[in-house]
């Protein structure tokens, strides 16, 4: 199943400001995570399978896995 990505437009307001490298690396995160999210993130503290963490590079994200949909909720620039 492909999933579907939510992203608030706040966030997607942090992810146009990142640096064009910063953008790439969590945009491929994502892409991965909506084929198989579990097998590309690994857990936010308790394994709860739901709430979950995305990084690459220099730049991480935090997921939530829905019913069908992947919800990105926070993004951490890695300086």
């Amino acid at each position: 199943m492909t999933y579907k990505l939510r992203v608030d437009p706040v966030i997607h307001g942090q992810y146009a400001s990142l640096p064009d490298d910063a953008r790439a690396q969590l945009a491929a995160c994502l892409i991965d995570a909506l084929a198989d999210p579990l097998a590309h993130s690994a857990p936010y503290g308790a394994d709860d399978g739901v709430v979950r963490t995305i990084a690459r590079g220099h730049v991480a994200g935090v997921i939530i896995i829905g019913e069908d949909t992947i919800t990105l909720v926070q993004i951490i620039s890695i300086a």
